[in-house]
């Protein structure tokens, strides 16, 4: 049998296959950011990477407190703990006011107000000294302008369940992605929302605990903690959230220069690149055309309601499974996936492919509901074979073999610690013994100190001290391990860690 009967074939089964195992599923259901058109939305977010389920330990909770009985009945209509978290200090008076800290803010309590107007939450935003962003331009899709700022649906109903600008507040920031903490977070006077990839429930940033600090005792979610370092540029914040996070997937690489001059950015799905003479045109790399390898001749429509027929030339062209028609017209279409370059084939049992010029998307019998249609994880493989080796190109080439690998005793240390970093030095997989790294850390003043480590040993590691380091609490210290051949030249790997006042 030929190969185009064979692809024929495929597709027959595969519509057909997809039909009967979708039954009654809605595929309408959007993504998120789904169809808004954003303009001049402001940088992506970074700190430290840290995951939902690391907890501080050296903020042990000394003492249980309890929402005092003045709060209580405006505290459980608002939520409760479920939304609210617990409280972490007792109430105190402060000129004239009652304030009692909660893990999401600071509840206030004005004898001297009228009615409801006598509770609300201090504005502790104001105090995190959160970068401010530009007014945007008009939004249509799922979000809407609240005093300048754009305000995801997401974010909107619980916006609204809170009380809006009452005891919310108004937006400080857009809404935004935090790449390194792995979330969407936007930051009001009074609360902050964020919510992580991995999960579709909204929570709150912990303000109170964060404004707090030492006088409180309390756990904290470091997945939660408030971010302030911008680091990608526009426009490619405003082309993710125009395509949707979960279409892009994740970032795999910050901001870079790619080997032809484009400024880049890859993420798992898509490859988003700009020219430098013109950086607020954003395009996305011709993955699908240069990885999904499944460029085929034409054929003819299929005589099929459950496909649409695309046209690419004299009557010929490629028939799209109408599940897949429907989500690219969610993502912007063959204007965003370019045009189809291959029918329905199967890579391996219960999966189904389709290329387009930008990217590929699959369905997958072997997962369950929305998780079945997806993009094809094509930004992995780009960054293997174009962004890495430019990395390994631009180092030393004496010691592009060496992998050097670093991590911390801990991943936060108060002012009054020292750290601990370890480095593990291995040239094609082998121990590298004495080799002595050098540390070079950009204080938060902006110097720079270096100290040497000792000698590697026989597994190739090594560790040194650092003194500790006076900042404020949520300062990142940065720095560099490097190894410096007899030329002068360098190889380095970059890494930071916190500093947490914890006490």
């Amino acid at each position: 049998m030929g190969s185009k009967g064979l692809s024929r074939k495929i597709f027959s089964f595969f519509v057909i296959l997809v039909s009967l195992s979708l039954g009654g599923c809605n595929w309408d259901k959007g993504v998120l950011f789904g169809e808004a058109g954003i303009q001049n939305i402001p940088g992506i977010m970074l700190t430290k990477k840290f995951h939902s389920d690391e907890i501080s330990p050296g903020k042990q909770e000394k003492e249980k407190f309890q929402v005092d009985d003045l709060f209580l009945e405006f505290y459980n209509s608002l939520g409760g703990e479920d939304i609210l978290g617990h409280a972490i200090s007792p109430i105190k008076s402060s000129e004239g006011e009652i304030k009692q800290y909660l893990e999401s803010g600071l509840l206030v309590f004005d004898p001297r107000a009228v009615g409801s107007q006598r509770f609300q939450f201090a504005p502790l935003g104001l105090e995190l000294n959160i970068q401010r962003s530009e007014q945007i331009g008009s939004i249509d899709g799922t979000g809407r302008i609240i005093n300048g700022k754009f305000v995801l649906s997401e974010f909107l109903e619980f916006y609204a369940r809170l009380g809006g600008a009452r005891f919310v507040g108004k937006p400080l920031t857009e809404a935004r992605y935090n790449a390194d903490k792995e979330r969407i977070e936007q930051y009001f006077e009074n609360l902050g929302f964020y919510k992580l990839d991995s999960e579709s429930r909204v929570r709150l940033l912990p303000y109170g605990v964060y404004v707090c600090d030492s006088d409180c005792r309390d756990k904290v979610i470091y997945a939660s903690i408030p971010a302030k370092q911008p680091i990608l540029p526009e426009p490619f914040l405003r082309k993710i959230l125009e395509l949707g996070l979960e279409f892009v997937g994740k970032p795999l690489t910050g901001h870079h220069i790619a080997a032809d001059g484009m400024q880049e950015v890859i993420f798992e799905n898509l490859v988003l690149a700009a020219n430098s003479e013109s950086p607020e045109e954003v395009i996305l790399r011709s993955l699908g055309e240069e990885l999904g390898n499944r460029a085929e001749e034409l054929v003819s429509p299929e005589d099929s309601p459950l496909s649409e027929f695309i046209e690419i030339e004299d009557g010929k062209g490629f028939n799209v499974p109408i599940f897949f028609y429907n989500y690219l017209e969610k993502h912007g279409g063959f204007q965003i996936a370019g045009q189809p370059i291959s029918e329905v084939f199967s890579p391996e049992d219960g999966l189904y492919w389709q290329c387009f010029t930008k990217l590929c998307l699959q369905f997958d019998l072997n997962t369950v509901n929305e998780q079945r249609l997806s993009l094809v994880p094509l930004g992995n493989e780009y960054k293997a074979g174009e962004y890495d080796k430019i990395m390994d190109f631009t180092a030393n080439q004496s010691l592009e073999k060496v992998e050097v690998k670093v991590w911390e005793r801990s991943t936060f240390v108060s002012a009054e610690e020292s750290q601990e970093i370890h480095v593990a030095l291995y040239e094609s997989g082998r121990p590298l013994k004495n080799y002595e790294p050098i540390i070079i850390i950009t204080m938060p003043d902006g110097s720079q100190r270096e100290a040497y480590f000792q000698p590697s040993n026989n597994n190739g590691r090594t560790s040194l001290n650092l003194p500790p380091v006076e900042a404020p609490n949520g300062t990142l210290i940065a720095y560099q391990i490097c190894l410096r051949n007899l030329d002068g030249e360098s190889h380095c790997v970059g890494d930071n860690y916190l500093i947490w006042n914890s006490d």
